[in-house]
């Protein structure tokens, strides 16, 4: 992105995707390390009998808790960082309108980026830290919500007095705001130091979790192969099939995880296959959302497939998107443009 960059598109012209992908990218350079050199300390310990984690040999169980989080919470924005820019190419297009506030997703993209990296410990309150830590932690992790906020804001401004084309990327755009929104605020709750003493290893966290990562980087993931699969594959897909599949997953999906949060709160706790009378009500719910969910995903997949196997070519363009892979034939040939484009205008460029 520092070099490769088309002629005339300066950093302010970039789509907003990319910038996302730059953020991811620094995320992966810092972070991943960590991972690795706690991997090398957990070998050294257990062939060469140095105590950095076991309290048998002098070591600390809460270091390793430590190493972990260090690079597993800023894992968790490797998945969302990228989906967030998913999001923020499909709206525009289907808004017909330029972007709201570039330079402020810029921003917010780079801040959960940076700030990403100093809320690991709230995933260790109960593990015995400080005080002083543990309200630091919880600061910090109520302050990443921000930018979060910040993209939400600025792609329901996109749409506003917008030319709305209802399409199916659309759909699970809109979906994903939806879940992530619900995501962000449980995300609150496990945040704050006295409700996370009461949810902390319970179904609540599974329900966050998964409004995070699965509700959030999941959705944008079949929002962006609706939305690029034309360009992909010269296809077309069943408009109509592509919207009744994203339904029935969308309430599969919140029939799944929507009830852990009940039973989080009521005291169930994570990672058990049993549980007492009280709590088959709402597993029971779960479950058959699972299916509901299961058999959305089959209809859109075969949907999906079938569209490969239809005669006849999709326009090059049919989401009349204005970003530069729009701009060539579908699919794209080897090295996509003949001649080197010349970028004259920003990414969004919708009068």
């Amino acid at each position: 992105m520092h070099r490769l960059r088309a002629p005339g598109m300066g950093w302010k012209r970039m789509p907003l995707f990319c910038w996302t992908l730059y953020g991811t990218g620094c995320i992966q350079l810092l972070a991943t390390p960590i991972v690795g050199i706690t991997f090398l300390m957990v070998m050294a310990e257990r062939l060469l009998g140095i105590g950095f984690f076991d309290p048998a040999i002098g070591g600390d169980p809460i270091l390793y808790q430590h190493l972990f989080w260090i690079y597993s919470h800023p894992a968790v924005y490797i998945m969302i960082l990228p989906a967030m820019g998913v999001i923020t190419e499909i709206i525009p297009t289907f808004a017909r309108k330029t972007i709201f506030g570039y330079t402020a997703l810029i921003v917010s993209s780079m801040a959960i980026a940076f700030v990403g990296y100093f809320v690991w410990g709230h995933h260790m309150f109960t593990s015995g830290m400080s005080s002083t830590s543990r309200w630091v932690f919880s600061l910090l992790t109520f302050l990443v919500a921000i930018p979060s906020a910040i993209k939400v804001f600025n792609w329901t401004a996109t749409m506003y007095k917008g030319s709305i084309n209802i399409q199916p990327p659309f759909l699970w755009a809109i979906a994903f705001i939806f879940v992530f929104m619900i995501g962000g605020f449980s995300g609150l709750v496990v945040g704050s130091l006295a409700t996370d003493i009461h949810v902390h290893d319970t179904a609540f966290v599974v329900a966050h979790f998964h409004y995070i990562v699965f509700g959030g980087t999941g959705f944008a993931f079949f929002g962006a192969l609706h939305y690029w699969y034309p360009k992909m594959f010269a296809r077309m897909y069943n408009i109509r099939t592509a919207n009744i599949g994203l339904l029935i997953f969308f309430i599969g999906f919140n029939l799944l995880y929507f009830p852990m949060f009940y039973l989080g709160l009521m005291g169930m706790p994570r990672r058990y296959y049993d549980y007492i009378p009280m709590f088959e009500p709402a597993n029971f719910l779960s479950t058959i959302g699972s299916w509901i969910m299961a058999t959305g995903l089959i209809i859109i997949l075969v949907n999906l497939a079938r569209a490969r196997k239809m005669t006849g070519k999709a326009v090059d363009d049919p989401w009349e998107g204005k970003t530069l892979e729009w701009q060539i034939q579908s699919p794209p040939t080897v090295e996509n443009f003949e001649t080197i484009p010349t970028v004259t205008t920003g990414p969004y460029d919708y009068k």
